[in-house]
C-alpha cells in the first residue's frame, strides 16, 4: 500500500493518495478507518444498480460522476476510489471528495451528513441549516468574528443514539463566497480558491473544536422582507420535514438502501434537540447583527471576546 497522507476527519483516521489541505493531521501508526485511492474505475461498475443522471448505487456502494472532474466509487464506508478526468486539477478533485464523496462515506458509516454549519457552546453544538442563499456561511463568519468556536462549515456529521444526538466535527476552515467575504470585511488576496471555476475561498479558523459533542439545538435560518431579526420555535410537526430537507445528498439514501435508517435518524434528531427558526432581513442585516441574535438567544459565551 502506498503510504500517502494521513488525516483526522469526522472522527476517523483517513489515509489519502491525494493531499487534502486544511484537514487535521491523522496518525500514520494507527489503524486506517477509511482511505482515498487514486485508481481507475471499471466503466461497467454498478451497471445494474439503481441509477440517475450522474450517479448509481446499491447497498454498500455508490458511483458518482462529476462531469469533467472525476468519478468516485464510495464503498462500504471504508474507501473512496477516485478516477481523475483529463485536465481536472487537484483543487477540483478535493472539492468533490470533501463534499459528495465524504457525505456518501458518512452515510455508509452510520453518520448522518447534515448540510449545516455548526458551532460549539457550553451546553452543546448548535447547527445552522437553511436553503442556499439563506446566509449560513455569512452567519458562521459573523459567529467566528464574535469569538465562537467552529465544528463544521458546511456539513456536520450527526450520530443519533439512545442518549441523543452527537455532532461530529469536520475541519478547521470555512469556505466562503466572495460576497460573504466582502460582508465580513475580508478580501481574497491571501485566500486559496476552492475550485478554479467558482468564486469560493478557504478561510482558516483559529477556534475549532476537534472532538464530538452533544447537539443542543438546530437553527433554521430564513430570509424575510421585514426589518427586524426574528426568532420563533419550530413546532415538532414541522421539524422532521425541515431536517430531512437538509440531509446532504439525501437522495443517496435511497440508492444505498438506507432510507429507513435516514428517516429514523432524522426523527430522533428532531425529538432530541431544540429547534428555532431565525429570520433575517434580506436587506440591511449584517453578519454581526445576526450572529449577535443567535448568541443572545442561546446565551452563548464565546471562547474569545471580540475586540471592541
Amino acid at each position: 500500500m502506498t503510504v500517502g497522507c494521513f488525516y483526522s476527519h469526522y472522527g476517523f483516521n483517513l489515509r489519502s493518495d491525494l493531499a487534502l489541505p486544511h484537514l487535521l493531521p491523522g496518525d500514520p501508526a494507527a489503524p486506517v478507518d477509511a482511505e482515498i485511492v487514486l485508481a481507475p474505475i471499471p466503466a461497467d461498475r454498478l451497471g445494474d444498480a439503481l441509477h440517475f443522471r450522474n450517479w448509481r448505487a446499491e447497498p454498500g456502494e455508490i458511483l458518482f460522476h462529476a462531469f469533467g472532474i472525476c468519478r468516485l466509487l464510495i464503498a462500504g464506508g471504508r474507501s473512496i476510489t477516485v478516477e481523475r478526468e483529463a485536465g481536472a486539477t487537484d483543487a477540483a478533485l478535493v472539492s468533490i471528495i470533501l463534499g459528495t464523496g465524504v457525505s456518501a462515506l458518512l452515510m455508509q458509516r452510520g453518520i448522518l451528513p447534515m448540510h449545516a454549519c455548526s458551532i460549539a457552546s457550553d451546553t452543546g453544538a448548535i447547527l445552522v441549516i437553511g436553503r442556499s442563499g439563506a446566509g449560513k456561511s455569512t452567519l458562521l463568519g459573523g459567529l467566528m468574528a464574535a469569538g465562537c468556536t467552529m465544528l463544521a462549515d458546511d456539513v456536520t456529521g450527526v450520530i443519533v443514539g439512545d442518549a441523543g444526538a452527537t455532532a461530529i466535527p469536520a475541519f478547521p476552515a470555512m469556505r466562503l463566497w466572495t460576497d460573504s467575504l466582502s460582508l465580513l470585511g475580508k478580501d481574497t488576496d491571501d485566500k486559496v480558491q476552492v475550485r478554479e471555476d467558482i468564486e469560493k475561498y478557504y478561510v482558516g479558523v483559529d477556534r475549532f473544536r476537534p472532538d464530538p459533542m452533544p447537539v443542543r439545538a438546530v437553527v433554521l435560518l430564513q430570509g424575510h422582507n421585514g426589518t427586524a431579526i426574528t426568532s420563533r420555535p419550530v413546532a415538532m410537526a414541522n421539524r422532521v420535514e425541515a431536517l430531512a430537507r437538509y440531509v446532504h445528498r439525501k437522495n443517496f439514501l435511497r440508492g444505498l438502501g438506507l432510507q429507513a435508517w435516514g428517516f429514523d435518524a432524522v426523527v430522533r434528531l428532531a425529538q432530541s434537540v431544540d429547534m428555532v427558526a431565525i429570520g433575517r432581513p434580506v436587506m440591511g442585516a449584517t453578519p454581526a447583527s445576526v450572529a449577535a441574535a443567535v448568541i443572545e438567544h442561546f446565551g452563548i459565551e464565546p471562547a474569545l471576546q471580540p475586540a471592541p
